[in-house]
């Protein structure tokens, strides 16, 4: 797998074009990324994991029990430990319809701009999601099936979803880069 220009091995000290990165830069991505890329890749697994078995075991009349609510427990648990990720490499779906004819200066600004209005959005919905594991727990919901704490998941979700808040912080470090067009699909 080779390593584009924008996007620097992780864990190295050098940023896009050889630039020293910021060392709280490096250490996020020496340290955070390789492990929620490991908890995500191990939850995937786990849930293709899951899933083949019980088709399987659905075939032979004897589902696994509980398997509906594991799917949906993981399936959360891999897109909250995916959104830091997918933010810190800022591959989250976007328009650069003047990106081409924006000036270096004002495309810094509206990067910036993006990303505090992104950090201030994020963080409240990390906050309210940490509200509700709150009244979660006080109200001791689970599972249906297999009775598993649901505060726990939502605590999780808020954690990783700050984590995120943080990302887009440490994003308006780096400088903005300009997507180039794609010349054939």
């Amino acid at each position: 797998m080779s390593q584009t220009p924008d996007r620097p091995k992780v864990g190295s000290p050098e940023g896009p074009g050889g630039a020293q990165r910021p060392p709280v830069l490096f250490v996020f991505d020496r340290l955070v990324t390789p492990l929620l890329n490991g908890v995500a890749a191990a939850v995937l697994f786990s849930l293709m994991l899951l899933t083949c078995v019980d088709v399987t075991a659905r075939y032979f009349g004897r589902p696994i029990f509980g398997g509906f609510e594991l799917t949906e427990i993981m399936l959360a648990a891999l897109i909250f430990a995916g959104l830091p990720l997918v933010t810190l490499r800022n591959d989250h779906v976007t328009v650069d319809l003047f990106d081409a004819v924006t000036p270096d200066w004002l495309l810094r600004i509206q990067h910036v701009a993006a990303c505090a209005l992104g950090f201030v959005c994020v963080a409240f919905v990390s906050w309210r999601l940490w509200l509700r594991a709150i009244h979660i727990g006080a109200a001791g919901e689970t599972t249906g099936q297999l009775k598993i704490p649901m505060s726990w998941l939502a605590y999780s979700m808020s954690v990783l979803t700050a984590l995120t808040a943080v990302t887009l912080i440490l994003l308006m470090l780096r400088p903005p880069k300009r997507d180039e067009p794609l010349t054939s699909l």
